[in-house]
């Protein structure tokens, strides 16, 4: 009974490949919050994100016919947030890229931005200074070249793994390994700039 009143994404989906459209309506329900907060933190404009989550389900509407069910429907469902995201920054030439090529040292690289950004959860020695905080990590990872941004958004914020993520990105886990202790490294120094104490 469980199994009717909670599909599965792949159920939802078989069904939305047959122009379901209370299927697709279910699997829209389902994620858009959490497509709408992740392409906010990708773009840091609430707008954008309102109009990009639109065209993400808009595409997977068009497009579902053509989703392969050897991965996961939401990795999936980022991969093109992230394709819409990247393509409206491009066009529009919305941020300013800071280069991460040099090499970053930090203490031991183990900050995880989840621990500060979270929208369910606060730590209780930020609780005061919570906005300001949130500002400034938005403003530092903004600022991040894209492929290591993405990868601290992918698996710090909305909890996918190296493997989910790196099918996201189209690139392969090691290397999502690679730039996500590289980005936490970089987000540690530009925090202890600021004076922030771990």
């Amino acid at each position: 009974m469980d199994h009717m009143l909670h599909p599965s994404d792949e159920e939802l989906v078989a069904r939305a490949r047959k122009k379901d459209k209370q299927a697709f309506t279910e699997l829209f329900d389902r994620y858009k919050n959490r497509i709408l907060g992740y392409l906010y933190r990708y773009t840091h404009d609430y707008h954008l994100a309102e109009d990009l989550t639109v065209e993400t389900f808009l595409s997977v509407y068009n497009n579902i016919a053509f989703y392969e069910e050897k991965s996961k429907f939401l990795s999936w469902l980022y991969t093109i947030a992230t394709n819409c995201a990247k393509k409206e920054l491009r066009k529009k030439r919305y941020r300013t890229e800071v280069s991460l090529d040099e090499p970053i040292m930090s203490e031991d690289g183990k900050i995880k931005l989840a621990d500060f950004v979270s929208d369910e959860k606060t730590r209780p020695d930020y609780a005061a200074r919570e906005n300001e905080f949130k500002e400034l990590i938005y403003k530092i990872v903004d600022a991040m070249d894209e492929k290591y941004k993405s990868v601290l958004l992918l698996c710090d914020i909305e909890g996918l793994n190296y493997k989910e993520a790196a099918k996201t990105l189209g690139i392969n886990p090691i290397t999502v390994g690679t730039r996500l202790r590289r980005a936490r490294k970089a987000l540690y120094e530009a925090l202890k700039r600021y004076d922030i104490k771990f």
